[in-house]
């Protein structure tokens, strides 16, 4: 079945409605759990299924533009996103700082979670600033290559 066919536009319009059906699924399991560490659990598979809803409209966006990206970026957006360079670094830092000063190894462990997100979201935001930055316009392969290198989406 190729990309392009309105069937597989379909078939990916189909697992948009899924993945937002298993997240309000989620969520109401998540109002009902009485545990705290079941509750972390399916809030992560909720993140999990907004993220897979907005990866499967970025599908149908790409079929849409014929595989090119949108148009550049707004001009007050390379400012936006060095503002939350720093915003990142910060919380990653007072993270790191958090964890030194944990004992219990359950706090530490989902603090160290945290640590590790925020060294990847740090890593992505720092490269979106560089590319945006960027003197010259950036072509749709330089995203790509972003996106492959240092976005980790399977994780």
């Amino acid at each position: 079945m190729k990309e392009d066919s309105s069937e597989f536009k379909t078939l990916i319009e189909e697992r948009i409605k899924d993945e937002k059906e298993a997240t309000k699924s989620l969520y109401d399991s998540i109002k009902k759990a009485k545990n705290s560490i079941v509750r972390l659990m399916l809030y992560q598979l909720a993140l999990d299924s907004v993220k897979h809803e907005h990866m499967l409209r970025t599908i149908l966006r790409i079929l849409e533009f014929d595989g090119t990206q949108d148009d550049p970026e707004i001009k007050e957006f390379p400012e936006i996103v060095k503002k939350h360079v720093e915003l990142e670094n910060n919380m990653l830092r007072s993270f790191e700082r958090i964890v030194e000063r944990t004992a219990d190894k359950r706090i530490r462990f989902i603090l160290q979670e945290i640590v590790s997100d925020e060294r990847k979201h740090h890593a992505i935001v720092k490269r979106i600033s560089e590319l945006i930055s960027d003197t010259e316009e950036v072509r749709d392969e330089k995203w790509w290559d972003f996106l492959y290198r240092y976005s980790h989406l399977s994780q």
